[in-house]
């Protein structure tokens, strides 16, 4: 990579969830909770029993056990949580499609 690369790299997607990394996690997850896998959230809470819409509420709060491999600016690889790259951008986007997940469902 070449340093300009590098830089934007650094200032843009080092320090939160590109739209293909929460593509990623919440597919992988909602795979997961589909298969029988126990949900790290209270249940009772939830206004839509769907695999997705769990997955995408566990993301928010912040309480998926993954992790991103990204790359470092010094050729190695790093392992990032999850939880560390969810800014308030991110979980913004995240509460608007549970927002408009609600109101489909309304109609």
């Amino acid at each position: 990579m070449s340093i300009a690369l590098l830089e934007v790299y650094r200032k843009v997607f080092s320090q939160k969830l590109t739209r293909f990394e929460i593509a990623r996690v919440v597919g992988v997850r909602a795979l997961q909770l589909s298969m029988g896998s126990p949900s790290l959230i209270d249940l009772s809470e939830v206004k839509v029993y769907d695999p997705v819409y769990i997955a995408i509420l566990e993301l928010i709060n912040g309480l998926l056990p993954m992790s991103i491999l990204r790359p470092k600016e010094t050729g190695g690889v790093e392992l990032v949580p999850v939880s560390k790259l969810i800014t308030p951008e991110v979980r913004k986007y995240l509460e608007s499609i549970l927002e408009s997940w609600d109101q489909s469902r309304r109609t």
